[in-house]
């Protein structure tokens, strides 16, 4: 029936008409003559639209499929959201609801609504499940309690899961292949880095996939169900909610919780699990609020650590007085925990054999005991502690150990895990915290962004546990720092972060503490290129695409001759998806450019414009840079610090993105300047244009290199190899030119486009060039001696972009109304 929806709506181009199909498909009540009901008819579908979908959740989930199969159309968009808009006041409670509607074990509230009046709906904010294994102990209890902001309850209920002997046997199967990954915690005492054996990781992401497959049959089973169905009538998707998972039994809070939600938070991207260890009552200690949020980081050891940049990491933090501490002595480590107030500690360790009987390592010889430990900790909770990380073993043991400390947020790793690895959640994680997030939020983020390493740190993101007192507000920044951050200030912490490249390149990092494999240079084999997803629905050309260094998202600009389309749209590179579809230009977006930490996205149009955009939110961000002309090409730092800009004015524009200040306005084109690239260690922009010449500018100063002459037609690509030595152009004259940037001498010539090439991309590994031209084609040359490598004829129409992904192994292309994205193979 959905496809035959979808083909009626296919067909109709009237939004009216579109309004009327969407509520018959909404009530199931659809025939082919659906597009001719009387206004009559129509108005009696929407008390069906009520008794069928009881909450606007629901109403939106279906919308949402609904616009999923029309291919992300932007008129049904429109026409969903105004839908739900209209909704909204049918959806408010009503006081006729009676108890035998309910289903056992639901204690719902539903509050009274007058006669005539209206009253607006309470969503859920905290999600209590409350789990515990039956007598028998082969099911689960679940209890779930939501609760909305002002603690009234909105719904109770009580489910079991199956198979619980058969979850825990899996999980502890699991966890005995992740401990031999590193069975005498060499991560922490040898003076080498950890070497992780093939076979063992391979071992461990076994176990970790019969764990999935045994999560997938509870999500089948009728207690997932009817959890779901009551989130769906309590918490709203776009409200921030806490997911809380509390037991007696520590055996079952060591279960990824994360994971076995993890269908749900992908329904509630503002949601994230985290565990309650006791029920407590929150305490405030009376401690002198200072208008800083003081650090604390102290690791065991500095092995794989590079110091000097994570202290530069803690410095950028807004508002922020931080220490960095390595190995200390027994005194030095008392002194920093009683003799000076922290907000946020980061204690990186190993514990000498099992909890609670044994000892903990403060630098490679001094040990100090739990009883102690827990004791340091307490005088530091009551100097003003309020958010801890420890990296410490098995996590949840020492968590049980602190947990009437009252500590009101406490991250712990599940199990033991590389100093790198923990340094950088902890790093992602401050950088979300500081920026506004909600501590859970921060966590999720952090967590999430560490799956990029997971084939050398097998369930890297399933690690990291938010536990917090449930009678203790989430903290945020703001409360630790006692002040309210400003937009810019806020753009301007991410650019600090881009500055010392943390940023969200988490595979970049890892590689750079040595838990990836240095990049091979052995040739990757294009030819094997295989098209992985093909991202159509829309009717607008495709004018630029950006892929981030994390290998998350795909980042295209569009535009057609209508103007409905002139947007910016993200994709999620796992499954193809549209995240988001960013509307703001007014004309044509025909350049982009990501932030190093794929946080921030920068587009240009030919309105004129220069905007910026949050990606994981899709918020607009309050910068705007007036170009005065079409803006044809933008390009921005490594380091965040300055963005490019050329027009069809023949002017290149510096800015400084903290402030919109114009820095130089550069003279010497004679035509529109197409498109512009710069490297930020040679401080070297590259810009070309319809005049034929491509020319090379000083970043800092803003004065003109040199001019390379050669191209007969126009240069409509340019890029600039890693090293910052090269410059690569593509121009209408159907070429490729290589130029040397000391010199400015030509280096090689590359002919095999047939028509007008319109787009040019260099791999990050300085190995590979990959162009697009008019003649359908997508070619992709070895750049050292220009050898045409292999051939896409994929479009049907021109290729009017391309991008490469960080690890050289993934090309998206974009034609008209299309994006296509390629990836070679792992070996």
């Amino acid at each position: 029936m959905l496809d035959a929806i979808v083909h009626n709506l296919e067909q109709s181009n009237h939004i009216a008409r579109i309004k009327k199909l969407v509520f018959c498909a909404c009530t199931n009540n659809w025939s082919n003559e659906a597009q001719q009901l009387s206004t009559v008819k129509f108005k009696s579908y929407i008390q069906q639209l009520r008794d069928r979908h009881a909450s606007v959740v629901e109403l939106k989930y279906l919308l949402y499929r609904i616009v999923i199969r029309l291919n992300h159309s932007t008129n049904y968009y429109t026409v969903a959201n105004f839908l739900c808009q209209e909704m909204e006041p049918l959806y408010s409670y009503q006081s006729t609801a009676t108890s035998g509607d309910r289903a056992a074990g639901d204690n719902t509230i539903n509050p009274p609504v007058g006669r005539g009046t209206s009253t607006a709906k309470l969503w859920g904010t905290e999600a209590i499940f409350a789990v515990e294994e039956t007598q028998s102990g082969s099911l689960l209890q679940v209890e779930l309690t939501v609760l909305a902001a002002n603690r009234q309850l909105l719904t109770q209920t009580v489910v079991t899961f199956p198979n619980m002997a058969q979850m825990m046997a899996q999980y502890q199967e699991w966890q005995s292949r992740y401990r031999r990954l590193d069975p005498q915690n060499h991560r922490l005492m040898s003076s080498k880095a950890v070497s992780l054996v093939p076979e063992r990781i391979n071992d461990c992401l076994d176990a970790g996939a019969m764990l999935q497959a045994n999560l997938h049959q509870w999500y089948d089973c009728p207690g997932y169900q009817t959890i779901r169905e009551r989130l769906a009538t309590t918490l709203d998707p776009e409200v921030e909610v806490e997911a809380i998972v509390r037991s007696r039994s520590k055996t079952l809070l060591k279960l990824p919780w994360n994971a076995i939600w993890q269908p749900l938070l992908d329904r509630y991207p503002q949601a994230e699990v985290s565990v309650a260890l006791i029920p407590t009552i929150a305490t405030n200690p009376s401690i002198e609020e200072e208008l800083q949020v003081s650090v604390l980081s102290v690791l065991t050891s500095a092995q794989g650590i590079k110091i000097d940049r994570s202290k530069e990491y803690l410095n950028a933090l807004p508002y922020t007085d931080s220490e960095f501490v390595v190995a200390p002595s027994h005194g030095d480590f008392v002194s920093l925990l009683t003799q000076k107030s922290w907000s946020v500690m980061f204690f990186s360790s190993y514990i000498s054999g099992y909890l609670p009987n044994n000892r903990i390592y403060i630098n490679h010889h001094d040990t100090i005991g739990i009883t102690e430990f827990k004791y340091r900790i307490r005088t530091a909770v009551q100097r003003g502690l309020k958010l801890l990380i420890l990296n410490c073993g098995e996590g949840l043991e020492l968590a049980n150990e602190l947990a009437d400390l009252q500590i009101p947020n406490l991250i712990v790793m599940r199990e033991a895990v590389q100093d790198q690895v923990a340094q950088e959640f902890v790093k992602l994680f401050l950088k979300a915290f500081s920026s506004g997030k909600s501590v859970q939020l921060s966590v999720r983020d952090a967590r999430e962004r560490l799956q990029a390493i997971e084939k050398v740190v097998p369930a890297a993101s399933c690690l990291p546990m938010l536990c917090q007192q449930i009678a203790t507000p989430a903290s945020s920044w703001n409360r630790l720092a006692h002040t309210i951050l400003k937009p810019q200030e806020l753009l301007g912490v991410s650019q600090n972060w881009a500055d010392t490249e943390v940023t969200g390149m988490v595979a970049q990092a890892a590689l750079e503490v040595g838990l990836l494999e240095p990049m091979s240079t052995e040739a990757i084999a294009y030819d094997q290129l295989a098209l992985v997803h093909q991202l159509t629905g829309y009717f607008s050309e495709v004018y630029a695409l950006a892929l981030s260094n994390d290998g998350q998202w795909l980042v295209s600009g569009h535009g057609d001759i209508t103007h409905v389309d002139d947007a910016v749209k993200v994709w999620r590179i796992s499954d193809g998806k549209l995240i988001h579809n960013l509307l703001g230009h007014s004309h044509w977006v025909y350049s982009l450019a990501l932030s190093a930490d794929a946080e921030t996205i920068v587009s240009g149009s030919l309105d004129g414009t220069i905007q910026w955009w949050q990606l994981t939110t899709g918020t607009k961000l309050p910068q705007l840079l007036d170009h005065k002309s079409a803006v044809n090409a933008i390009a921005l730092t490594s380091d965040g610090q300055r963005l490019v800009s050329g027009g069809n004015d023949a002017l290149l524009k510096i800015w400084q993105p903290q402030n919109g200040l114009l820095i130089h306005q550069c003279q010497g084109h004679l035509q529109n300047v197409a498109c512009v690239a710069t490297h930020t260690q040679t401080q070297l922009i590259a810009s070309g244009s319809s005049d034929y010449t491509v020319r090379l500018w000083h970043l800092q100063e803003g004065r003109l290199l040199r001019t390379l002459l050669g191209h007969g037609g126009r240069i409509s690509g340019i890029a600039i190899t890693p090293d910052g030595t090269k410059v690569v152009s593509a121009s209408h004259d159907c070429t490729l030119k290589i130029w040397e940037v000391a010199t400015g001498n030509l280096l090689n010539t590359l002919v095999g486009h047939s028509k007008p090439i319109g787009c040019v991309a260099i791999s990050p590994d300085g190995q590979t060039i990959v162009s697009g031209g008019d003649d359908r084609s997508v070619q992709i040359w070895n750049l050292s001696d220009g050898k045409l490598l292999h051939t896409l004829l994929a479009h049907d129409r021109a290729i009017l972009s391309v991008a490469i992904s960080a690890d050289s192994r993934t090309i998206a292309t974009g034609s008209y109304g299309e994006v296509q994205v390629w990836r070679v193979p792992a070996a």
